[in-house]
């Protein structure tokens, strides 16, 4: 079986979850025995990741390179659909895999010229971004093209089964072709650093962009009510936006009333996976406070690393953790049960030590990417034989 992924985002280039879980399931896919081949419709030049250069802005070309054990082809979004149909011809597909609705028109005139089925997962609703998340007025806007996609394609990957509700109230009639599939992790984990073993408070991690449907500013007046508590337990802020340093996010964000609080909390600024995994390897909790969170691959990155989740009980983590066993859950929107949740996992160490050991055995036994590959080749399966 030879399956093409089309995206915006594949490492080097995560803007979130959406380029870490395509990253993930390409790789997984490729040793499962699966061949797999990624179009990658990449950011105009100027932007940076590293040794990676994106094509120049208004380059009508390609470029191939191979990645994970799968061919990657940079592709110019200024590359005509004939010559982009040519190359996915050359490479012979069985099944094409969506990611990003916004290359539907590409991925819809691919399916036409090469014959084969189209599955779309949705990694976000932008109408749910929208009315539960807050989310800018574009959202609004592009709604008809995710819409068309979901009506379109031959299977859609929906998540979480609380998606997939959403899916059915938001577009129906596509249930029949809605199937439910998470996404997953490699352990990679690390033994964590020693040095957390002889602090007087735990750390507190939180790791994402700065929006507010992540549940950031909630965060913050949480912060507020534990540091009040409890002054010496310490907050990382890691993440924000692509290119803003950790001093800003800081500006931006950090009230005056905590200025007397300044040495319990940090704003890291934006980190590669790499940083990101020291980060996780030296906290303690992990909060995940999002008011709509279609899966949250955070959570299964503090669990792998062996961190208490508390998170709140929408979506995702809803799903992947069961309250009291192997994470907490809080109500979204509320920073007083976000507060109670940390004072709760900071103050009793054993308690913590208990719901990270679970957490990493529960991870482990159903988040891991073999597992999920299975699932996702059962789907492709399916849609090649409809």
């Amino acid at each position: 079986m030879r399956v093409l992924h089309l995206t915006t985002e594949f490492p080097p280039i995560i803007y979130g979850g959406l380029g870490t879980a395509t990253g993930g399931l390409v790789k997984a896919l490729v040793k499962a025995g699966i061949e797999a081949a990624v179009f990658l419709f990449g950011p105009t030049a100027g932007s940076s990741y590293g040794r990676f250069t994106p094509l120049v802005t208004g380059e009508a070309t390609s470029r191939r390179r191979r990645s994970v054990g799968a061919t990657i082809f940079e592709i110019s979004w200024f590359l005509d659909l004939d010559a982009i149909a040519a190359i996915a011809t050359n490479w012979r597909p069985d099944v094409l895999h969506l990611h990003s609705f916004w290359i539907w028109p590409i991925a819809e005139t691919l399916r036409r010229k090469l014959r084969i089925p189209l599955v779309y997962t949705v990694h976000s609703l932008d109408r749910a971004e929208y009315e539960i998340g807050a989310g800018p007025p574009q959202c609004v806007s592009q709604w008809d093209v995710q819409q068309a996609v979901i009506y379109g394609a031959d299977r859609i990957i929906s998540l979480t089964n609380s998606e997939r509700e959403l899916l059915m109230d938001y577009c129906p009639g596509v249930n029949e072709r809605i199937r439910v599939v998470g996404n997953g992790i490699e352990d990679t984990s690390r033994p964590r650093k020693d040095g957390r073993l002889n602090r007087k408070a735990p750390l507190v991690l939180f790791s994402g962009r700065f929006v507010d449907r992540k549940g950031v500013r909630e965060l913050i007046e949480a912060m507020e009510i534990v540091l009040t508590e409890a002054p010496k337990i310490k907050f990382v802020l890691a993440g924000g936006h692509r290119g803003c340093p950790g001093w800003q996010m800081e500006a931006w964000l950090l009230p005056e009333s905590l200025y007397r609080y300044r040495s319990q909390i940090h704003f890291t600024g934006w980190l590669t996976p790499g940083q990101m995994a020291e980060w996780y390897r030296t906290a303690d909790i992990l909060v995940v406070p999002s008011w709509y969170e279609p899966f949250g691959m955070v959570v299964l990155e503090g669990m792998i690393h062996g961190l208490a989740v508390a998170a709140s009980a929408v979506g995702g983590p809803a799903e992947i953790l069961s309250d009291g066993r192997t994470g907490l859950l809080f109500p979204p929107r509320d920073p007083h049960a976000l507060a109670k949740s940390i004072l709760q996992l900071a103050s009793d160490s054993n308690f913590r030590t208990r719901i990270a050991a679970a957490g990493a055995a529960a991870v482990r036994e159903c988040w891991l990417w073999p597992q999920i590959v299975e699932k996702m080749r059962s789907v492709y399966e399916e849609a090649i034989s409809a």
